[in-house]
Formats: C-alpha cells, structure tokens, sequence
C-alpha cells in the first residue's frame, strides 16, 4: 500500500485538519510528540524558496557552523549601532485555519551570548531569549531593566526556541502600529503570516553577538486540548497554591479601543481571543486568569453605569468585555483575579446641581467638595467632581499643581487611603466587578497596583485632622517638613492606614460571599525591578565579570563609524553579586526601611516617595488573607533569604516575576523614525513598528529565578507582569515548574539542612495531617547527576506528585532550576515505582516513567518505532500499515 495513503489514514485517525493532511510527522518535542510539518524555511540555505525580507539597515551572511558534531548552515547578522532584523512569511497556500494551534520553532546555534527577538504576527506575540552573558534585555529603553550579566552556561549545541500559539483570524504585516493603526489588518491565514527575527542595537546589550538562526519551522498542533497541563493539587482540606498573570501591552488585538468607525479589524472577536489567552494558560500550567479592570485608572471593559449613576466612572466604549472574560473563565476552568490600577473614580464629568454660584466658597454649604462650574451654554452652579478627579491627596511641600510625580499624566488623579470615601469606593467598585459575578466563577480575591500618585501619602488638611484625631498630636504640614520625629510617627500612621484599607476590602469581600478571598497588593509602579530615583546603586550591572564591564563603562562599546549617541560609555557601572547583595541595595529599593525619607523630598518636580510609597512588609506579618507583593526577575532579586521573609504574611509569600516591556514606538516610516528623539530608547529600532516584548533565559534557565525564589523565599502565589500577549519560548520547563509548583500546599515550609548530597540542591518540608511534603529545587546553573536525597525521620515511600510514582531520593540527574513535588504518607495513591529527575508524563509501554533529562528534540524524525509519544530522535524510520495505525489510535487515546 502506497506510504502516502497509510499517512494520511493515521492523520485520519489522530484527527489532524486539512492542512496537516499528507504532511510528514515530526517529532517536536516534549510534550508535543509527533505533529504535521506545516511549513519549514532553511534560513541558511540560500536556495531556499521562502523570500527573505531584511529590514532597513540590516544586512545578513550564510554561515556553516558546527556544534556537538551536527553541521548546519546559519544565517547570521552581526551587532551594530541599529537593530536588525530579517523576517519570512510561513504557511502561504498551506491550508492554514484561523483559531487552530501552531507551534512555532526557531532553531539557533547556542555558542555565543546573544539576545534574540522574535515577533510572530499570526499569534500577535512578541519574545526574546537571552544567552551567556547577555543582560537580557534593552539597556536604553523607557524604564531601567536593571541588568545582569552571568555567566549563564553555553551548550555548543543546536537548541530550538519553541511558541505555542493559536492562529488569529487577521494578521498585522512586518511592521505594526500602535492603536487605531495596528488593528487594520489586511491579511488572512491563506495569505501566511509573517515571522521575523533579530537583535536589537549594540549600545543596548554590548556584550551581544547577533542573530543566527539555522531554519524556522510551522507544525500544526492538531489536538491541543490534549497538552493542556495536568495540575495534581494537594489533596483537600490542605489550601492551594495559584499561579497568575497580566498583560500590559494586548488589548488592540481584538478590541477597538477606538471604536468600529476606525475601520477597525480586530485579529479575533473579544470571546475567541480570550479563549486563546485562557488555553495558552492552561497549556503552560497556570491556574488563575488574571484580568485589567483599571490601567492608569480608567475602566477596561466592565459596567460602571448600572451600579452608580453618572458621573462616577468613564463607562468604556464596550461595557460588555468583563462579563464575557468572566464567562470564558468559567468555560476554561479557571479561578479569576481581577487587577486594578486604583486612583479613584474618573468620569470626566461634573454632577451638577441647582444651586447658583458665582464663586466656589459658594458651594461649600453642599460639601467642601463642591464647586462652582459653568455647564456649556449654562448658568454656573455648584458641581461635584467624581472622587479620584477631586484630587483630595496634596503633597508635602509646595509645587504649581501640588504635583507628587513628573509623570504628569500619571497625576491627576488620587485617592488617599485614610479617607472613609475612598473605603466607600473602592467597595462600590467590587460590587460592579466582583460581586456581581460571584455565582458564576471562582474569584481568588483582587490584586491592586498603584501607579504614580494612584494612593500617594498625602498632607492635605483632612489627612492631617485624621492623624491629630488619630493619635491626639496636632500636625501641620510646615511642622511635617522640619521635624524628621514627627515625619517618622506621620508615615508610620500612613502606612497604617494603607494596610486597613486593604483588609477592609478583603472583608469586604468575604463578608458578601467571596471565601476566604485575598487581596494583592503592588506598591511599585515600574513595569521591571523597582529602582527608585534617590538609590543611585540600584542604578548598575551585576556581574560576575566586572573586569569586563569595567572596560565597557569606561570605554564604551563604539566600533569604527558607529555614531550611537553615548555608546554604552558611563552606562554599565559593574558591581559584584555578592556586593551588591552585602549592601542591601535590593532591600532599599522595594522597602520603606529608610524613613523618614529626607534629601530626596524637596525636589521641584515631584516627592516620588510620597507618589508610590513602597512595601513596608513587616506592618503585613499578620495580616491574613493580604499580601505585599514581592517583585522579581534577575537573580539577584531572589539572592536574599531574609528580605523574602519579610514578605511572608499570615497567608504565605506572593512573589511577582516584573517583566521590562522592551517597549518600540516605531511608527512605520524609518527615516521619520529615526529623527524621534527617543529612537535611541527604542529596542528594535521601529523595524517592527510598535512592539512590547518580554525577554526569558534560555532552556532551563527562564525558570531559574522562580526556583530560586522556592528555594529561598517558598512563595504560595506566583504572578507574571507580561509585556503583552502571553507565551514562552522553551515551555518544556514552564510546564515542569508550574505542576510542581501547584501540587504542593500552600504552606510554610522549612529548609532540610543537609538533606541533598549537593549543597546546590535545596529541600525544603512542609509537615501535614495528610502527610508530609517537600520541595527538592536545583539552584544551580549547572546540571546535577548523581545526587542523594536523605529525608529524616522518613520511612515510608516517597511519591512524585507530578509523575504519581514512587521514587526512591537517590541517584537523581536534575537540571537547572528544576523543581521536585514529593509527598510521604497521607492518602494519595501509590501508581508503582520510577525514577525522579525525569520530565512529566512520559511513560512507556509499561507505565513506569523513563529517567531522561527534560529537554526539546533538536532532531527529528519523520515516523518513529515505537512510543514515539516519548520523544524519540533519530533518523527516518518507516513503519507499516499496521504499525501507523496502531500508532495513531496509541496517541488519540492518550491525548483523549
């Protein structure tokens, strides 16, 4: 029987489109398994039939290149004074279908340090890598990325960055633009989608060598549902732990912000894209969808006028889009954390009344709040402003506009915490947002974030009169400026009343039937590591290498004709991570430990302190059900043990993972973009139009913070600030991370001491009635082999949560930032016995779970023998009729 017919009855039979139809079967990886080869360009092949399309000022070579004894041709573009990049458009006239599941791959040659962007347009997602001593994002962008540069290890092998993604209806072309612009969308799947590649410019990442790619492949992921993340959580009563994220840059994807008369083409309708958001959550393994209700303070999405009569809030141009992100939810399984921007209500209206008035000392018989506005073509009466635009907050010293923050768009709105109205408010906003929804989803709690002048201290004459009733002192603004005592006592109250107004809407919350809800909060405005203005130390590289970055700071990173303003000169201060971490740099950056503040108060253009006052997390060691947030992303922010535990409240530690937007305001038109004055903060160089993008280590090391972060600080609730739409380029780790994650409780735990036979191997126990369990995490960048685990006391046998198998604790090959789920004793089943340190859910033909290395397949094979579900590699293999099918109903009954 022809081979061609035996494929296409086996794809049949797995369920594959169309499109998948008479395409070879592959072997991607782990957890993929075999999929349809779609579409695959040879980059480094210059007869390849797929156009390359370079953008302005890039030029690109073929290379061959050798690594781990495999030879490939690469396409390699060099570091310049520009960003580069080179893009290809995938899957023209090959049957692709808008809201099926692709997997996108870039195979790389891992040998030198570099950062590599990659924008898929068919998903609208944006990612980078970094490798080797690459700081791993843009030095020069809108806000400080605080870089680090390590000696992450090289392999000297082939590796593949993978994305999986579902297919959006509309594709924006190589170059996007923000806004009204970026939503018309001209291209459909029969046309392909665009993939582009490159690096961004060399005064941005100076230890940087450039892009080189080998081939970029498209599979089609034919039963994605199948991958979704099997989630073992502790068995009940014990709490769970949840895992979360938000994105900052997304929502012109499918919403017209501007309204239809834009001509606006959305990539999915609002319900279909937040399935795709939800099911690529569920696909990495997070549990709890995270949802903007309020970005700057303005309303995303939800219905403000049928729970407050106007003016309170602006009602949004669709008031429909939170009741079906809720529903979707519901629909994906998920738990719901709403996220607000809290600045009080913004309406930009007045509410007017009867009363005459010719001057505001005329309306105060209403309320000191009332004053005297003239409606258009109107008497002038007395008028109220909606609470966040009465701006009852006023700084410590006197400045036009009583600003706090230079960020003067980010200041016009305020409420202050110690007003009852603000209470008041913020619970009329949980009403609309929360409540009303209550019966439908699960809501975890809500998770609030300040911005600039959002809940600044405030020194207004009311706030003032509250602190005198409150601690029968007198007070007085002029007093506050001179006496640091009296400051000290005034801030102490202050953050008082912050921590009561969180437990309030906590109450709140659960007094009206949201159980055992939790309230986050984020006392950092910065979208990286907080780095505040008056910490100049916060202000460096942390390196293991200062010698090198000595050099560069000193000399700057300029090649002969490079004109890069500044070039990298006086830009890269070095500090050493065992300095930096004996300062406290870190702990004075995110804490309030340093008060009263003084030198940095009276400034002419703000009080950034008093802005966005930070954590104050020992006030929060009681407090159950309310949470500090702890903010993360390099190492060095997950070095400190003590500092972590400061952040642990009566409910556990929330820890979240603060992304840099590497933010690109390119418009399109080069040579106009260029001129902009802010082109040199612009990571890609406007090549790609507007972009926001986050940047993962590679392999193993994109989840090596989170595990440092088990090891030494035990978080029970784990966030992601996202650039924009989520996705992660070596999921195979994500995934590992988060099922262990979650099937442990949301605990405290204590360290082992010298439990591990390698002190770079933590574990960590949490004692239970349903059994004990612990967390086993690598903290080292290198792979372990070899190692022995001795749990004291321990005599029955240890399970493997995530793999449901017994394990015995020695002998284990564990990867970098790999964590472990074990449990001893209780009332969990015992499957059989296996081996520990191996990848999630691959099992052979007997059921006991194989002892590799997790890993993505960087080769492949057409059709494997076997239990090719597995990820094998190896050359072409052929199989008969018999065995195809065998093979194909094997995996359509594993993936049912």
């Amino acid at each position: 029987m022809p081979r061609a017919w035996c494929v296409s009855l086996c794809l049949l039979l797995l369920g594959l489109s169309s499109s998948a139809l008479g395409q070879p079967l592959v072997d991607a990886g782990e957890p993929f398994g075999l999929l349809p080869l779609i579409d695959e360009v040879n980059v480094g092949d210059p007869a390849d039939p797929h156009p390359v399309v370079h953008g302005a000022n890039s030029t690109s070579t073929i290379r061959s290149l050798t690594l781990g004894g495999v030879t490939r041709p690469v396409r390699v573009m060099t570091m310049g004074p520009q960003a580069k990049s080179f893009s290809y458009k995938l899957g023209v006239g090959k049957g692709l279908q808008a809201g099926r599941a692709y997997l996108l791959v870039v195979e790389y040659p891992d040998n030198e340090s570099r950062l590599m962007a990659v924008a898929n347009k068919g998903g609208d997602k944006f990612r980078g890598f970094s490798t080797g001593t690459s700081i791993g994002d843009f030095r020069e962008q809108y806000a400080y990325p605080n870089p680090e540069s390590l000696k992450y290890p090289l392999s000297n092998q082939w590796k593949q960055f993978r994305q999986f993604f579902y297919l959006h209806d509309r594709f924006v072309p190589i170059v996007g633009q923000r806004n009204v612009e970026d939503t018309r969308r001209p291209e459909g799947p029969a046309q392909g989608f665009w993939v582009s590649v490159g690096h961004f410019a060399r005064h941005g990442g100076p230890t940087d060598k450039g892009t080189a790619v080998s081939r970029i492949r498209l599979f089609e992921v034919p039963n994605p549902s199948s991958l979704d993340l099997a989630i073992h959580y502790p068995p009940a009563p014990l709490p769970r732990r949840h895992i979360f994220w938000r994105e900052e840059m997304n929502d012109d994807t499918a919403i017209c912000a501007q309204g239809a008369q834009t001509d606006c083409q959305p990539a999915a309708s609002p319900g279909t894209w937040f399935d795709y958001r939800m099911k690529q959550a569920k696909f990495l393994g997070i549990d709890t969808y995270g949802h903007d209700l309020m970005e700057f303070g303005y309303t995303e999405g939800w219905d403000a006028d049928s729970f407050s009569a106007p003016p309170w809030y602006v009602q949004p141009r669709d008031p429909t889009l939170w009741a079906t992100a809720v529903s979707r939810a519901a629909a994906n399984g998920f738990s719901v954390l709403p996220y607000y921007e809290y600045t009080g209500a913004i309406a930009g209206e007045r509410l007017y009344t009867n009363t005459r008035c010719s001057q505001d000392s005329d309306c105060k018989s209403l309320s000191q709040w009332h004053e005297c506005i003239e409606p258009w073509q109107q008497p002038r009466v007395c008028g109220l402003r909606p609470l966040g635009e009465q701006r009852r907050c006023k700084p410590l010293f006197d400045r036009d506009g009583d600003i706090y923050s230079p960020i003067y768009w980010a200041d016009d709105n305020c409420v202050d915490v110690s007003d009852p109205d603000a209470l008041a408010d913020v619970k009329k906003l949980m009403d609309a947002t929360v409540l009303h929804f209550k019966g439908q989803v699960n809501f975890l709690g809500a998770w609030f974030r300040t911005r600039p002048t959002d809940l600044p201290v405030s020194f207004s004459p009311e706030a003032l009169g509250r602190f005198s009733s409150d601690t029968g002192q007198s007070v007085s603004r002029a007093m506050l400026q001179t006496d640091l005592a009296l400051r000290a006592r005034y801030y102490a109250w202050w953050f008082g009343k912050r921590r009561a107004f969180l437990e309030a809407i906590r109450d709140y919350l659960r007094q009206n039937g949201v159980a055992n809800a939790q309230v986050l909060f984020t006392p950092y405005p910065e979208e990286g590591l907080p780095t505040p203005e008056d910490l100049p130390d916060m202000a460096v590289t942390v390196t293991d290498d200062p010698a090198t970055w000595a050099t560069i700071d000193d000399q700057g990173c300029c090649a002969p004709g490079d004109t890069t303003t500044n070039c990298c000169k006086y830009r890269f201060p070095p500090t050493e991570p065992g300095v930096f971490l004996q300062d406290g740099t870190y702990r004075k950056a995110i804490t309030a430990d340093v008060l009263p503040p003084t030198e940095h108060l009276d400034r002419s253009w703000g009080e950034p302190f008093n802005s966005f006052p930070p954590a104050d997390p020992d006030g929060f060691r009681t407090s159950e059900g309310v949470y500090l947030t702890y903010p993360f992303n390099r190492l060095f922010s997950v070095a400190d043990p003590t500092l972590l535990g400061r952040f642990r409240g009566a409910s556990g530690l929330a820890m979240v993972h603060h992304f840099p937007l590497n933010e690109d305001d390119g418009k399109g038109n080069y040579a106009q973009d260029t001129a902009d004055d802010r082109y040199g903060n612009w990571p890609m160089g406007g090549l790609w139009g507007y972009l926001s993008m986050a940047v993962d280590r590679q392999g193993p090391y994109s989840m090596l913070a989170e595990a440092r972060a088990v090891a030494n600080g035990d978080p029970t609730l784990l966030g992601y600030l996202e650039a924009s739409s989520i996705s992660r380029g070596f999921p195979e780790y994500t995934r590992a991370f988060h099922a262990a994650f979650l099937a442990l409780p949301a605990l405290p735990s204590t360290v082992v001491p010298g439990a591990a036979s390698d002190a770079e191997v933590v574990v960590r126990k949490m004692a239970t009635a349903q059994g004990n369990f612990y967390a086993v995490v690598n903290t080292s960048m290198q792979s372990k082999t070899g190692v022995n685990i001795v749990l004291p006391g321990e005599t029955q046998p240890i399970v493997d949560r995530v793999r449901r198998a017994v394990v015995t604790g020695t002998n284990l090959s564990l990867y970098p930032g790999q964590l472990l789920a074990w449990q001893v004793g209780g009332t969990e089943g015992v499957p059989g016995p296996a081996d520990a340190g191996s990848e999630p859910g691959c099992v052979d033909e007997t059921g006991v779970g194989t002892a590799r290395p997790l890993k993505g397949m960087d080769d492949e094979v057409e059709v494997v023998q076997g239990c090719g579900g597995c990820g094998s590699t190896g050359g072409a293999g052929t199989l008969t009729l018999m065995g195809l099918v065998a093979l194909a109903l094997m995996l359509r009954r594993k993936r049912a």
